[in-house]
C-alpha cells in the first residue's frame, strides 16, 4: 500500500483547491459571467433608465464587471505554477515515489503526462499574463485552453479512479491522502 508523505499530501490538496478555483473561473467566464451576457443585462437596465449604450460599451462594462473574478484566475494560475515548481523540487529530492508494481506503471505514466500538461498550462498562462506571446497570442491562448480542459478531464477521471479504488482492494486511499494512515 502506497504511503503519501506530508509534503505530497499538502501539495496535492493545495493543487486541488487551485485547480478547482481555476475551473470555476473558466466556467463562470464562459457562462453567466460572459462579457456579452453581462453587457446585455447592463444595456437592458440602462435602457430602462433612459440611457442607451452601444454594444461595444456594454461589452466593455461586462469585462470590467468580471475583471475581479478573472484576477482570481490569474492568482490561482500563479499558485499552480509555484506548486508545480515545488512538486518538481520534491521529485528531484525524493523521486516520484511510484511503486514498482507493473500494473500501476500505466497510471504513473499518466501522472507524469499530467505534470507536463501542468507545465505547458503554467508557461502558456504566464506568457499570456506577462504579454510575452506577441503575434502568437491566439495560438498560445488556444493551447492554454485545450490543455486546461485536458487537465479538467484528467481530474474527473482521477476522481472516478479514486472512487473505484475505494471499492477495490486499494480501499483507504482517501484516508491515506488526508491523514497519511
Amino acid at each position: 500500500m502506497r504511503h503519501f508523505s506530508p509534503s505530497f499530501r499538502v501539495w496535492h490538496w493545495l493543487n486541488a483547491i487551485a485547480m478547482f478555483g481555476l475551473f470555476i473561473t473558466v466556467v463562470l467566464r464562459e457562462s453567466v459571467m460572459h462579457k456579452a451576457n453581462i453587457g446585455s443585462i447592463v444595456q437592458t437596465k440602462m435602457a430602462e433608465l433612459g440611457t442607451i449604450i452601444t454594444d461595444e460599451q456594454a461589452v466593455m462594462i461586462g469585462k470590467a464587471v468580471r475583471s475581479p473574478m478573472w484576477d482570481w484566475h490569474i492568482y490561482l494560475g500563479i499558485a499552480v505554477a509555484v506548486l508545480l515548481v515545488a512538486r518538481l523540487a520534491m521529485v528531484f529530492k525524493n523521486g516520484f515515489g511510484f511503486d514498482d508494481n507493473a500494473a500501476m506503471q500505466k497510471v504513473y505514466r499518466l501522472y507524469k503526462a499530467v505534470y507536463v500538461l501542468l507545465a505547458v498550462m503554467s508557461i502558456s498562462g504566464l506568457a499570456l499574463y506577462l504579454k510575452l506571446a506577441g503575434d502568437a497570442k491566439e495560438s498560445i491562448e488556444t493551447v492554454h485552453q485545450y490543455v486546461g480542459w485536458a487537465l479538467f478531464a484528467f481530474i474527473a477521471v482521477h476522481i472516478v479512479g479514486v472512487v473505484l479504488a475505494e471499492k477495490s482492494d486499494q480501499s483507504g486511499l482517501v484516508s491515506r491522502m488526508i491523514n497519511g494512515k
